[in-house]
């Protein structure tokens, strides 16, 4: 049971990994506002939010920022 919650959420990211999301609300930044900051020179997660502000807010977003930073780093 537990295996297939797993296996449906890794299929869930796996089709939205390329949209762009809204990922932090409290300041309106999506994926692709933060793929654009790495993009532009950004190395770090810290780097990411001083350029979008993503994460700095609430703090609901961190990991999804973090996941997409990384991401997106790697594959510059």
């Amino acid at each position: 049971m537990i295996r297939k919650f797993i296996d449906r959420c890794k299929q869930y990211n796996k089709v939205n990994e390329n949209k762009n999301e809204k990922v932090c609300r409290c300041f309106n930044v999506c994926s692709d506002d933060i793929k654009n900051a790495v993009t532009k020179g950004a190395k770090t997660i810290s780097d990411v939010r001083e350029k979008t502000k993503a994460g700095m807010g609430c703090g609901r977003c961190n990991a999804s920022v973090e996941r997409i930073t990384y991401k997106a780093i790697k594959n510059r």
